[in-house]
């Protein structure tokens, strides 16, 4: 049985599907919840070139960052799980950065568990953005669990 559970989160729709999982298992199984948030502030300088300083993107990440764990961790409770945590860490280098900080907090804290939404891309914004999710596949010490969901997140069927 699964006893630490993680729920990487982002606040997308697969996210959120990812949530739900992850509140369900831990549930069942009597397990700690830990949701878990990277600011990826390489993707908040790139949309907001310009438009605000290196502190300003800093804070709104963690801003952003927070209203999505504590949205999730309210979700959990209601749900009846009984121990929530929440996590933030940072990245400036993208998946593989983050899914490195994933792994590394998930074996500090003995997670039996990972569970994370994928947005599928493909082509080229596959191979512009990486993906979270195959970077933490590969170096993951614990079983992960990934979820799509049946719409994109543009809200078209995938």
């Amino acid at each position: 049985m699964y006893q630490h559970i993680i729920a990487a989160l982002d606040g997308s729709s697969n996210s959120d599907k990812a949530l739900l999982e992850a509140i369900r298992i831990a549930k069942f199984c009597k397990a700690s919840l830990t949701l878990f948030h990277i600011a990826s502030l390489r993707d908040l300088a790139v949309e907001g070139v310009g438009l605000l300083g290196t502190h300003e993107l800093h804070d709104q990440a963690f801003r952003d960052g927070n209203r999505v764990l504590e949205h999730a961790r309210k979700q959990a409770v209601e749900a009846g799980v009984e121990q929530v945590q929440i996590h933030m860490a940072e990245s400036w280098d993208g998946g593989a950065d983050m899914a490195e900080l994933l792994v590394r907090y998930a074996d500090s804290h003995n997670a039996n568990l990972v569970v994370l939404g994928t947005h599928g891309r493909s082509g080229i914004a596959h191979l512009l953005l990486g993906s979270f999710a195959q970077n933490l596949l590969r170096r993951a010490n614990c079983p992960v669990m990934v979820l799509r969901s049946e719409q994109s997140e543009f809200g078209q069927a995938e």
